[in-house]
């Protein structure tokens, strides 16, 4: 594992992975009739295509999207299979599912270069034009907000080198004289990247680092300062809900190399102390590829379905801001879909033939 951060699998998850390799060895795949996947469709005249659901909001919207075009556009039953990442490695390989709709290939390097020189996969291309992660603060710190009434703190404050002058605009409360960092999750790798880019900066003496325990209580503490006009500075990634609701600016680091990554991964292995790291290590995180995959039989059962997804790329933007409705709205995956299919019609009609596109018009009425 490189520099991307991980979901950790716990016991439950790990519990509900079996029983899904279970149930698809058995049968042939379950349906779930859930807010991120939907049910299975009844098995006709074409076979059932199923889509990994790996659990994370983003992928709920991509399966929600191409699971309508593949069911009401070309006509196929879909059928989602909730799963672990190791499940899933295993499964889109024998063929027991056909389609993840995201792989973000730097977490999975390994299994996916090897799936992939193996023939045991197809890469279908990019599911979303960009997937970033980084430092961000809000755009109200650095722009200020008229209509909040709130003065540009930091017009200047444009790239991660200029934190320097700035620890004093984002005060930690147990130790007020030093600025604050708003870690990623504990456990997740990124919570040690950041760590070991702080030192590289030169900062780990003028920030100390918060490390929330869950995700929820990271939203929480962005949200809540957000809302309240404070000046913060953390650690985030995008395509999310959050982006897409807040403004934020992701502040500009030196670009990724070879030889920061290198120093980088050797700390993250204990081969040098954190505290020993050198400023080569100050470098932007790579920008993530993340993309579709399928089995290869697809393409002889499926051949339409497999061009169209060929074709399916969203604007990360557009889907930061999909998820953000599907989060104040409290809406499900499938109705989150329907936002986009209603208010993007250019980004999906450009994916799929017009007879088909006036079909998937048809089913939104």
């Amino acid at each position: 594992m490189a520099m991307g951060f991980v979901r950790p699998m716990g016991r439950a998850a790990a519990a509900m992975g079996l029983l899904a390799l279970v149930l698809l060895a058995g049968c042939g795949g379950p349906g779930s009739a859930d807010r991120h996947g939907g049910s299975g469709a009844p098995d006709g005249a074409r076979g059932v295509i199923r889509l990994a659901d790996v659990q994370w909001q983003s992928l709920w919207i991509n399966n929600a999207i191409a699971r309508f075009i593949i069911e009401k556009g070309y006509g196929y039953p879909v059928e989602t299979v909730e799963m672990t990442t190791p499940i899933m490695q295993q499964a889109i390989v024998k063929g027991d599912i056909d389609v993840v709709m995201e792989v973000w290939t730097s977490n999975v390097a390994d299994w996916y270069h090897q799936a992939l020189d193996e023939g045991a996969i197809v890469d279908l291309g990019l599911v979303m034009d960009r997937a970033s992660q980084g430092w961000y603060v809000p755009a109200y710190v650095v722009k200020g907000d008229p209509d909040r009434g709130i003065e540009p703190l930091a017009p200047d404050l444009k790239s991660v080198a200029d934190l320097r002058r700035y620890a004093h605009l984002f005060p930690d409360p147990e130790e007020p004289g030093k600025g604050l960092l708003i870690n990623c999750i504990t456990g997740w790798e990124c919570a040690k990247v950041n760590r070991i880019k702080l030192h590289a900066y030169g900062l780990a003496d003028l920030y100390n680092v918060q490390e929330p325990g869950a995700s929820a209580a990271m939203d929480a503490a962005i949200a809540g300062a957000y809302r309240q006009g404070k000046p913060f500075l953390t650690y985030y990634w995008e395509p999310t809900w959050l982006v897409g609701t807040f403004d934020l600016i992701r502040l500009e680091e030196p670009p990724s190399t070879p030889e920061c990554r290198a120093e980088i991964e050797r700390a993250q292995r204990g081969e040098i102390a954190i505290e020993e790291v050198s400023p080569a290590a100050g470098c932007a995180y790579p920008e993530e590829r993340v993309v579709k995959v399928s089995h290869p039989g697809l393409q002889d059962r499926a051949p339409e379905v497999v061009a169209f997804l060929e074709r399916m790329t969203l604007p990360t933007d557009i889907l930061n801001k999909v998820a953000a409705y599907m989060e104040q709205e409290e809406a499900s995956a499938e109705e989150a879909a329907r936002y986009f299919f209603v208010n993007y019609p250019e980004v999906w009609r450009s994916w799929v033939p017009a007879e088909v596109a006036e079909k998937v018009e048809q089913a939104l009425e």
